[in-house]
């Protein structure tokens, strides 16, 4: 099972970073409201971001934001503090609690993944990723060419493109 964990990891992370990661159906409820995808954009940028950037990355209303990150403070998931060198900045970042969160969703998402990945078999499991990544890339090239794609929630991984066969490095 190492083996299927290994490629299921290496999956949600190329889904992650191209922002192609549905919500898992249990977590509709709060993933609707903004929470899930709140919650995976901090986990995933392991820093403290500002209710403006949360709000540019996801592609959603500040007013939004403001309603979800209420809630999830609520909840004991974020923090919000203010930030040293500008006090007018107030930084959002994940509690313990929200780390442990983040942690259980994605382990119960690899062990998924892992136990279709095993039922498919290995060749069949490397087939799929392979196909699924560049189906996603295929996708950003061309959302980039018409000029209507969103900043991908993990800009700080190198993506590559394949044009012709040819491989193209961008840093996103």
């Amino acid at each position: 099972m190492d083996r299927y964990k290994k490629l299921a990891n290496e999956f949600l992370e190329e889904m992650e970073c191209k922002g192609f990661l549905p919500p898992h159906p249990s977590d509709v409820g709060a993933s609707m409201r903004g929470e899930m995808a709140v919650l995976r954009l901090l986990d995933q940028k392991k820093r403290r971001l500002t209710a403006g950037e949360i709000s540019k990355f996801l592609n959603m209303t500040t007013p939004r934001i403001a309603a979800v990150l209420n809630s999830l403070e609520r909840k004991g998931v974020i923090e919000r503090g203010g930030d040293e060198s500008d006090r007018r900045r107030v930084l959002v970042t994940l509690t313990e609690r929200g780390n442990a969160c983040c942690r259980e969703k994605k382990d119960a998402m690899l062990t998924r993944l892992a136990m279709v990945f095993e039922a498919i078999g290995p060749e069949d499991a490397e087939a799929f990723i392979r196909l699924m990544l560049k189906v996603a890339e295929a996708a950003v090239r061309l959302h980039q060419a018409h000029g209507d794609i969103r900043e991908p929630l993990s800009n700080m991984k190198t993506q590559s493109l394949h044009e012709g066969g040819k491989a193209i490095r961008t840093n996103r």
